[in-house]
């Protein structure tokens, strides 16, 4: 049984329901602990936290960070910092003005392109202190009657907002070093997220030589390749000394996907929050 599910997005990034409605949801899963993994963002955390402990629900630090190497863009996961650090606070906040800059970018491109969205609209869709991202544009589309249904979603992702995409681009504000370096300062632990989804081994090998702490083996790839793909990492953790992490990625009604359908044990939990006091690297 899953104990954890430590990649769950809530309003305050991309996910369809209130930080309070995920841990409601979270308990009535039987799940014991959670992460807000939400885009750039810790609002989320910072709503939740106190009734987490009323619920007796163990609320773990998190975030995850788009970034750039070689080109291209990784997601990388922190667990278990300081929400409080005025290091890593700080730059969220850059981050996100950032990152919303390249958004309206995206919009125009999308203008251009023909669809008739405007960035007022956008606008109302961004989270207080966090990033419009491809599931707002996404929203935006439905609103718009563009989208109508869930193979159209994939379709639009693939075609315009996926790297490669016509609207697409890239956001290198963040390099993975970078990235990393920050979730360190604020005395957490470095994550790559979704490592199934890079599909370039020589990137995969680039990235592992980074700084991280652990990698995201547990995780709800779509398809018929699944075990497969997470029994390949989980031997890549074990044989590379690296935390073990996992989690859904859930975002409500925009994925189909249910909280704790995927995730961690109690064990594993253990290790990455005691990870600071005993390294586990080789």
């Amino acid at each position: 049984m899953v104990y954890a599910d430590l990649h769950i997005h809530t309003l305050a990034s991309d996910g369809s329901l209130a930080p309070v409605s995920v841990l409601e949801q979270a308990k009535k899963n039987g799940l014991k602990a959670i992460s807000f993994t939400d885009h750039e963002s810790l609002y989320g955390y910072y709503q939740a936290c106190d009734y987490a402990h009323e619920l007796a629900l163990d609320l773990l630090p998190g975030i995850e960070m788009v970034t750039s190497i070689k080109g291209r863009e990784i997601h990388l996961l922190g667990y278990n910092f300081d929400p409080y650090s005025p290091v890593l606070t700080s730059a969220l906040q850059t981050i996100c003005q950032e990152r919303n800059l390249l958004a309206r970018k995206v919009i125009q491109r999308l203008q251009t392109l023909g669809f008739n969205v405007s960035w007022e609209e956008a606008l109302k869709l961004i989270p207080t202190g966090g990033v419009l991202g491809k599931n707002h544009i996404l929203q935006l589309l439905r609103q718009a009657g563009y989208i109508q249904e869930p193979a159209q979603t994939i379709e639009f992702l693939r075609c315009y907002l996926s790297p490669g995409g016509l609207a697409y681009i890239p956001y290198e504000g963040n390099p993975l070093p970078r990235a990393i370096a920050l979730i360190h300062a604020a005395n957490g632990v470095a994550v790559l997220a979704h490592p199934g989804l890079i599909r370039d081994e020589r990137l995969l090998r680039s990235i592992l030589e980074e700084d991280i702490d652990g990698v995201e083996v547990f995780y709800y790839y779509l398809g018929d390749g699944r075990k497969d793909t997470i029994r390949y990492f989980y031997r890549l953790a074990v044989e590379r000394g690296f935390l073990i992490t996992g989690g859904t990625d859930f975002h409500g009604i925009y994925t189909p996907v249910a909280m704790g359908s995927m995730g961690i044990s109690a064990g594993m939990v253990k290790r990455l929050k005691d990870f600071k006091e005993a390294p586990v690297r080789v």
